[in-house]
């Protein structure tokens, strides 16, 4: 017989008791319980933490890197486009490049300062345009001649050699527009006074023992405003084959003044093709008046004279008129005259 247990509490006090316990358990956190909402976020305030540092230091490095790759790359491109804008910085003199249309170039120091009126006659003309498509007219005697011809001279038949010849000084159209030398500025605005200037020789320029040496840039100054001759020999003769009316010949004697020489000396590139191009000098024994041109053939055209290492105080405003009816610092006259000129 199985036996009766005694209960101290009643089953409503028990089931009271019960209720009671599990709702501690439900709602009373013990001290070891964590709320993890509160964990999450603390977490996720870090981790946003971390990786705003990280973009910081992924910026810092990025700009860090780009400074370097701009220094790195202007290091190297700087050099390069101050090459390609003036190949020749450094160089003291002003330095006058042809190039030519069979593709050989000529480089000459021009010593302005030395050879002031010549060089600075050169120079403008340069500057302006004035031998751009121009060809050579007479490689002769050591030199090799050019200035302004637009195309071969033709067969002289007259006592004035320049009516048979196609120049820029006999070109109306190209004289009204070469604004370098404003028509204003001449006698009825008559352009063909434009280039009728003759200059006074730089002292010294004529004598200088440079003169008669290879490679050699001289002006003409006794028989034209523009015409410029290179020397291919040395010791080229100073005279120019003529011939007479009644068909015999003669020569005229040329008064020739420095202007600068061959920027890489007489074994240079630059004497090279002065002596390749005299070699193909034609002899126009046909001229039936005036002078004997032998101009290379077939012809060679000089594309461009680009000039470099300008002064900047001289040539920003320069008027070509002004210099050039002024004086030397020595007090002497660059121009001889200037036929129609107003002012």
């Amino acid at each position: 017989m199985k036996e009766k247990r005694t209960y101290s509490l009643t089953a409503k006090e028990r089931k009271a008791r019960r209720a009671k316990a599990m709702n501690v358990t439900r709602d009373e956190p013990t001290e070891k319980s964590v709320d993890y909402t509160e964990v999450r976020v603390a977490q996720e305030k870090a981790m946003i933490a971390s990786q705003k540092r990280s973009r910081g230091t992924t910026v810092v490095i990025g700009a860090v890197v780009a400074v370097a790759i701009i220094l790195v790359l202007s290091a190297i491109l700087i050099p390069v486009i101050s090459f390609l804008v003036n190949p020749y910085r450094g160089y003291k003199n002003v330095i006058a490049r042809f190039n030519l249309s069979n593709g050989m170039k000529l480089e000459f120091v021009i010593d302005e300062e030395k050879y002031d009126i010549a060089a600075t006659n050169f120079i403008f003309l340069a500057t302006t345009g004035y031998f751009d498509n121009t060809v050579f007219f007479d490689a002769q005697n050591g030199y090799l001649r050019f200035g302004g011809y637009e195309e071969q001279p033709r067969l002289a038949t007259s006592s004035t050699d320049y009516e048979n010849t196609r120049h820029h000084a006999q070109n109306k159209e190209y004289c009204s527009a070469f604004s370098a030398i404003p028509t204003n500025r001449f006698r009825n605005g008559d352009v063909s006074y434009k280039f009728g200037y003759k200059l006074n020789a730089d002292k010294g320029g004529e004598v200088d023992s440079l003169i008669h040496r290879i490679g050699a840039l001289t002006f003409l100054y006794n028989d034209t405003s523009t015409e410029f001759q290179m020397t291919y020999d040395d010791m080229p003769v100073d005279t120019m084959d003529r011939r007479e009316s009644g068909g015999g010949t003669s020569t005229s004697t040329l008064e020739p003044t420095m202007v600068g020489y061959a920027l890489d000396g007489p074994d240079g590139e630059t004497v090279k093709n002065l002596i390749a191009i005299s070699k193909k000098a034609a002899d126009k024994s046909t001229v039936t008046y005036g002078y004997m041109w032998k101009p290379p053939e077939p012809t060679i055209y000089i594309n461009s004279v680009k000039v470099y290492n300008l002064n900047k105080d001289k040539w920003r405003d320069f008027n070509f008129i002004d210099y050039m009816m002024g004086n030397t610092p020595s007090g002497s006259r660059r121009t001889q005259y200037y036929t129609g000129l107003l002012t």
